[in-house]
């Protein structure tokens, strides 16, 4: 039940991302975003590693893994991110978010060898029927309506990428400490940020305004900190293939915060959470 808690969270506040990486993108450029991101993300869990922050022996034992969930997983997932972002809209980021389960699924069975039962599968079929009915706001004729750009592209890129960070972490976060394992990845993904920066026009950081620093705080701590500690340790409980699924949740949650973002609920909204978690119990914690 904790690993239903913990990934859950995460990938409810995913879905918050969505938004917060539209207020900072109106500011700055994507590469500038990233990294305060990670920059933030990285002090808060300095805060909350300062008593047990890990040794360079730590990395050298793991640092196989943690070089490859840091400057692949998560690195490469949030350059594209913020770069897709740039270019399409959160709706249609969010459906191709939908597919990240099937994604793990088969990334998990290719790696690691975990096989794929029916009940895997229909649990993601019954999610993915509430994240459709959710994205089409209860009319499948709205899909018609959705138009793929090249931004819908990269995301999807993006999510190929991020399936396989939660199989790695699965594959290497084992004799670590979720914490260093966490604080470290998160580090070298803000080392990578810090050395593809100048590459990017720098905005006037001291001139960006409340609501710029507001969401740069949220996706930071929120987003980024807590949701992947929590990840971390639900995929390491439950394993990639079932913890994929949980990706569902992002686009409920994009769904269901827009509503502080000037956006309304609707009973559609009802109907796709309960879909959606319907799928997530019938995989069997």
């Amino acid at each position: 039940m904790k690993a239903f808690l913990y990934l859950f969270t995460a990938a409810f506040l995913w879905g918050l991302n969505f938004h917060l990486a539209k207020v900072m993108l109106q500011d700055t450029g994507f590469l500038e975003a990233g990294f305060w991101r990670y920059f933030l993300g990285v002090l808060v869990l300095i805060t909350l590693t300062f008593y047990d922050l890990p040794s360079y022996r730590v990395f050298r034992v793991h640092h196989k893994g943690l070089l490859l969930v840091g400057a692949i997983g998560l690195f490469g997932f949030n350059y594209l991110f913020f770069l897709g972002m740039q270019y399409t809209t959160a709706i249609n980021a969010t459906l191709i978010v939908s597919l990240n389960p099937a994604l793990t699924l088969f990334f998990s069975y290719l790696i690691l060898k975990t096989p794929m039962t029916r009940q895997h599968i229909s649990g993601i079929l019954l999610a993915l029927v509430g994240v459709v009915y959710l994205l089409s706001k209860g009319n499948l004729y709205n899909l018609q309506k959705i138009q793929f750009s090249r931004g819908d592209m990269i995301i999807l890129a993006a999510n190929t990428v991020f399936a396989l960070h939660h199989v790695w972490v699965k594959k290497y976060a084992v004799n670590i400490s979720n914490r260093h394992f966490t604080f470290l990845t998160n580090l070298i993904c803000l080392l990578c940020f810090v050395l593809v920066l100048p590459l990017s026009q720098l905005g006037n950081w001291t001139s960006y305004d409340l609501p710029f620093w507001l969401a740069a705080f949220g996706i930071g701590a929120l987003g980024t900190a807590w949701a992947y500690l929590l990840w971390n340790v639900g995929v390491q409980k439950i394993g990639a293939n079932k913890a994929g699924i949980f990706m569902n949740v992002v686009p409920l949650s994009g769904a269901l915060l827009a509503v502080f973002f000037g956006e309304s609920l609707y009973f559609y909204h009802l109907w796709s959470a309960l879909l959606i978690i319907s799928g997530l119990l019938w995989m069997r914690f």
